[in-house]
């Protein structure tokens, strides 16, 4: 039997080359037509395909929604799930003026992936307007508002990765942190992270203005040296793309998450997808919120987990796929 790393030379790409993984452990056939984007699967007289992320789960009007964060505010607020307040920011001055009026907030481009360009928590007005300018330039939108001020909702952040009726994985997101040793400064620490972080195939930790401002919350700087044992939480936002981990953890999610996951999908008219939840407690019915959904998530989330177990998702999420065109 192969090991994954075969796979991933194979396909050239880490998320196609999971469903690789997964057909041949289910028997069906693949074929890799371009190195590192496209894969064609065939079981029987049925074919689809696997561009990077995307899979024939999500349609197109579904996939406009989740990519813009607005909309899917929109429609998860119509369908009475929880979500922050959101408004739109057409100006630097706009967002001073949600800042003055709800303090603890987040600054996001209205359409981007992986965290890029958001800001969560500006200390000051400066911070505000540099956080504006940030999301601006980072933004894919075309008209309309460029910029969101969201609320800030506290809380862990949990991904659920949703197919049809039921929960299939779930981790608990973790921001960028490193742990003292008493010898290293932070940026020796970050240093040593990401040469392991390279190892396993993850984005490095990212160094930033968001970095920035929690060091100066924190009251350190890059070139501090944390005591033995200390834990330096680096960034606000958890994206694996920054520099978070994530810790396995589907057998504490209790009902009332699950069934909040399956019905955000389903709001959106897909099959298939990883809602991000924030709340103070998965276990348990509490305030939370709906903070995004992801319409072709990566699967490393639930691969790279820094606690638990692995849990091979894409092998139900191929098997649904199967099923689906041998029933059609």
């Amino acid at each position: 039997m192969k090991e994954y790393k075969d796979y991933l030379q194979e396909a050239g790409n880490v998320h196609l080359a999971y469903y690789v993984e997964a057909a041949d452990i289910l028997g069906i056939e693949y074929k890799i037509l371009v190195h590192r984007l496209l894969a064609q699967f065939k079981y029987g007289e049925k074919i689809w395909y696997i561009i990077n992320t995307a899979t024939p789960l999500t349609n197109s009007p579904s996939a406009t929604i989740a990519k813009r964060k607005n909309l899917t505010n929109l429609v998860l607020e119509n369908s009475k799930l929880p979500v922050p307040k959101q408004v739109p920011l057409y100006s630097a001055i706009d967002a001073i003026k949600f800042f003055d009026t709800y303090k603890r907030v987040v600054i996001k481009p209205s359409q981007q992936l992986g965290g890029i360009g958001i800001t969560l928590l500006p200390n000051t007005e400066e911070d505000v307007i540099e956080a504006f300018k940030i999301a601006k330039e980072k933004t894919h939108a075309k008209g309309g508002a460029d910029v969101l001020g969201e609320e800030f909702i506290d809380g862990q952040n949990y991904r659920l990765l949703v197919l049809g009726d039921n929960v299939i994985g779930a981790v608990r997101r973790k921001a960028a942190h490193v742990i003292g040793d008493g010898q290293h400064t932070i940026q020796e620490l970050v240093d040593i992270s990401n040469s392991q972080r390279e190892r396993d195939i993850l984005k490095p930790i990212k160094l930033d203005n968001e970095v920035n401002l929690r060091l100066n919350e924190l009251d350190m700087k890059l070139d501090s040296i944390p005591e033995y044992g200390q834990e330096i939480i680096l960034r606000y936002s958890c994206n694996l793309t920054t520099g978070g981990t994530t810790e396995e953890c589907i057998s504490e999610v209790g009902n009332y998450y699950k069934d909040l996951a399956v019905k955000a999908i389903k709001s959106l008219g897909m099959e298939f997808g990883g809602v991000d939840i924030i709340t103070p407690d998965i276990t348990n019915e509490a305030k939370c919120a709906i903070n995004e959904i992801n319409y072709n998530p990566g699967l490393r989330l639930h691969y790279k987990v820094d606690k638990g177990e692995v849990v091979k998702v894409a092998i139900p999420i191929m098997e649904y796929i199967r099923n689906k065109y041998l029933n059609s």
